[in-house]
């Protein structure tokens, strides 16, 4: 019996998720939210662009959802972080270094403050 429940949860996740344009969002709303727990994401797109995802809510509630989310935001920050960092060439600052730019950062904050 959970088998079966936990089986039914993953159809879901392990779909690969299907464009949808916000024209066609806009003209079939009721249909595509009515679809979503079916259909799985949905990934938006205005034109070329992808501009966000439309994902089904889960048995375990909007709560936890939302948390689920804040983690993978805090995770694209991270992502954009790390990506700069070896940019940027700072993958090794040592801890002199990272003193260094802490202290430049709160000088170059209290010259704007001024």
């Amino acid at each position: 019996m959970i088998l079966d429940k936990v089986s039914r949860l993953f159809e879901n996740i392990s779909m690969t998720p299907m464009l949808l344009d916000t024209r066609e969002l806009s003209e079939n709303t009721a249909k595509v939210l009515r679809d979503l727990p079916k259909s799985g994401p949905r990934v938006i797109t205005k034109g070329s662009e992808t501009i966000g995802i439309l994902i089904p809510s889960s048995p375990s509630g909007i709560k936890s959802d939302i948390d689920l989310l804040e983690r993978l935001r805090l995770g694209q920050a991270l992502a954009v972080v790390q990506r700069d960092a070896i940019m940027n060439e700072t993958t090794s600052f040592s801890m002199e270094g990272i003193d260094a730019e802490i202290r430049a950062a709160r000088a170059a904050r209290r010259k704007r403050k001024k």
